[in-house]
């Protein structure tokens, strides 16, 4: 009786706080996202090499790639900026609005965050546990809206800060660059300059051929001036040469003013030619760098705004319908069978302790009634006995 006793105490004992801590408990539920990777360099992202000093890496393998991924996905701090966009009071009640009770409830959430790879995929699934299902898909979905954005960031942050100042740069340049020719050609057009070096030596050459051919017009004219002298009754023939004589040496002289006067312009032009042409080769490189930062600026504010092409969200968390943990039921049944065990196992251990031989007390001989049955000591033992 005493035996049954005990199981049923020992089976209340165990029973009683299983139940209690079962009634206390709450169902948890599972929210999970699911975020997909691609590897490669045509998906890694790498800020252009002429642009900055950063070199385009080896995509390497994918486990690795990943492996990175995930660890910037597990960050105390991106589970901090869910709790904060979700609301702290949402998400545990019972934690003080301090910072404090923020850091209490990043490390309870963290406990309850898990980040693995789906075997054999690309895929990485972010689950987060807690005991409302609604409160559990907006803190997945925080999660990683904070993983995308802190990528962005540390991606494009620095590509995009490198650029803005080199832009800068090359508008200034630019500018300077305006100035000297403005100053050089009363202009920042240099395109005019040679076409107009190219109008002064063919005027030159023109110029060149009909002094020449002015110069043997005149040639001949004195010439045939000369026959008319040497003849009797030229004399008006030879007037009229003079004259033409005199209209040829005027028309040379206003040749040659003309030629030293292009002349001394191409001068001046191959003077001012090869600084302007340096200075418009200049403007066209700085032209040409001014479009290709600001190509690669959009290209980066793109990338900050739309994400990178290899990793891709492609389930959302949803709040889900059925917990992860055990139903009350179940974990009714399963405290009823440890406390019947513990009970069964209080009663076998009672029992076998109540069926070991009771060892005689010397109080227990001495008693009245009790004859104590001494055996007679063979020869040998006697023998032995005496000798002592």
């Amino acid at each position: 009786m005493k035996r049954i006793i005990l199981a049923i105490v020992v089976f209340g004992a165990v029973l009683t706080p299983m139940l209690f801590a079962i009634k206390q408990s709450h169902p948890v539920y599972e929210a999970r996202s699911l975020v997909s990777f691609a590897l490669g360099r045509e998906y890694v992202y790498v800020p252009d090499p002429s642009l900055t000093d950063i070199r385009a890496p080896n995509a390497g393998d994918f486990q690795g790639f990943v492996n990175a991924e995930m660890l910037l996905l597990d960050n105390p701090k991106l589970v901090r900026r869910a709790i904060e966009k979700v609301g702290l009071g949402r998400v545990y009640p019972d934690m003080p609005d301090t910072e404090d009770g923020l850091i209490g409830a990043t490390i309870r959430l963290d406990e309850n965050t898990m980040v693995e790879l789906i075997t054999g995929s690309y895929v990485v699934k972010i689950s987060v546990f807690h005991t409302n299902p609604v409160i559990a898909a907006e803190l997945v979905n925080a999660l990683v809206e904070a993983f995308l954005d802190n990528r962005r960031v540390m991606y494009t942050e620095r590509e995009i800060t490198t650029i803005t100042a080199r832009l800068d740069k090359a508008q200034q340049e630019a500018e300077e660059i305006d100035a000297s020719l403005t100053q050089l050609l009363g202009g920042p057009d240099a395109t005019g300059l040679q076409i107009e070096y190219e109008n002064a030596v063919r005027d030159e050459v023109a110029l060149a051929a009909e002094l020449r051919e002015a110069r043997l017009n005149l040639i001949s004219l004195q010439q045939r001036k000369v026959s008319f002298e040497s003849r009797l009754g030229f004399e008006t023939e030879a007037q009229a040469t003079g004259a033409d004589i005199e209209e040829a040496q005027s028309r040379i002289g206003y040749l040659e003013e003309e030629q030293s006067a292009t002349h001394a312009h191409i001068s001046d032009l191959s003077e001012v030619m090869p600084r302007a042409r340096l200075l418009q080769a200049r403007q066209q490189a700085q032209t040409e760098r001014i479009a290709e930062l600001d190509l690669r600026l959009r290209d980066a504010r793109a990338v900050e705004v739309s994400g990178f092409d290899n990793v891709r969200v492609i389930e959302e968390g949803t709040p889900p319908i059925d917990p992860v943990s055990m139903s009350r039921r179940t974990q009714f049944a399963i405290a009823i069978i440890v406390a019947a065990i513990a009970a069964f196992a209080a009663f076998m251990i009672a029992v076998l302790l109540g069926s070991r031989p009771r060892r005689a007390r010397d109080e227990d001989l001495l008693a009245p009634g009790v004859t104590v049955m001494k055996q007679t000591p063979r020869g040998d033992d006697r023998q032995a006995h005496l000798a002592r």
